[in-house]
C-alpha cells in the first residue's frame, strides 16, 4: 500500500493535475472506450476545439513525457474545428513535439512513440499503424499547407493522405510528405525524404539519387 501511495505521489509531481482531471473526467470532446486516459505531463499544452473529438482506447495518451528536470520545454497537441483523433493503443509523445489535426482532418493511430521535437500535422488524414517509432526531429505532413497554382490558376498541390504501416521506424530528421505509403516492417533512414510508396520490410534511404530501397531482415526497439 505504501509503495502504491509513493508511486502515485511521484506520478502527480510529473503531470499537470488540472488538465489530467479535466480531460479525463469533464471534457466532453474526449471519448474513452475503456479506462485509458490522457496523461498531460508538465508543460503539455493541449487545445481541443469544442467541435473536435478524441477517441481513446487500449492505451494512454502520454503527452510531454521524458521532460528533463527543470526544463520548461512545451509539448503541443491541438485539434481544430471538426478534427478527429482516433487512438487505439495509446502513445508516448516526448517533450518539445507538436501534434496538430487541422479542420475536419483525421489522425488514426495505433500505438506509437514520438521522440522530442518531432512534428505531425494532419490536414486531411494521417494513419499510423501499431508499433510505429518516430525519432527526433521527424516531420510528417499530408499537405503542403500552402497553395501552388499554374499559369491558368489551377491548383497543382492538393492534399493527399499518409499511411504508415505496423512496426515502422522513422529515424532522426526524416521527412514524410503527402501521399506517402510506408509498408509494415520498414525503416526510414535518418535524413530521408519520403514521397510515394515504400514496400514492406524495406530500408529507405536518401539523399542518394535515385532513392535506394533495400530489403533487410527486421528491427527492434532495443539498443544494440
Amino acid at each position: 500500500m505504501i509503495r502504491r501511495i509513493i508511486q502515485y505521489a511521484v506520478f502527480l509531481r510529473k503531470v499537470n493535475v488540472i488538465q489530467f482531471v479535466y480531460f479525463n473526467y469533464f471534457c466532453r470532446m474526449v471519448i474513452r472506450t475503456d479506462r485509458s486516459k490522457i496523461i498531460p505531463y508538465k508543460n503539455a499544452v493541449i487545445d481541443i476545439d469544442k467541435c473536435a473529438q478524441i477517441y481513446i482506447g487500449d492505451g494512454d495518451l502520454e503527452i510531454g513525457c521524458d521532460l528533463l528536470k527543470k526544463s520548461k520545454t512545451e509539448t503541443y497537441v491541438r485539434l481544430r474545428d471538426g478534427a478527429v483523433w482516433s487512438s487505439s493503443g495509446g502513445c508516448k509523445i516526448s517533450y518539445g513535439s507538436t501534434l496538430e489535426v487541422l479542420e475536419n482532418a483525421v489522425l488514426d493511430s495505433g500505438h506509437f512513440t514520438m521522440n522530442s521535437h518531432s512534428v505531425i500535422i494532419a490536414a486531411r488524414k494521417i494513419q499510423l499503424g501499431y508499433d510505429v517509432m518516430i525519432g527526433r526531429n521527424v516531420v510528417i505532413y499530408d499537405s503542403d499547407h500552402h497553395i501552388i497554382r499554374n499559369e491558368s490558376g489551377k491548383i497543382l498541390n492538393f492534399d493527399a493522405p499518409v499511411v504508415v504501416g505496423d512496426h515502422v521506424w522513422i529515424a532522426t530528421n526524416a521527412t514524410v510528405l503527402k501521399g506517402t505509403i510506408i509498408g509494415s516492417g520498414s525503416v526510414i533512414a535518418a535524413n530521408a525524404v519520403v514521397h510515394g510508396e515504400v514496400c514492406k520490410k524495406s530500408l529507405y534511404r536518401t539523399p542518394k539519387i535515385p532513392n535506394i530501397k533495400e530489403n533487410y531482415g527486421s528491427w527492434e526497439r532495443q539498443r544494440p
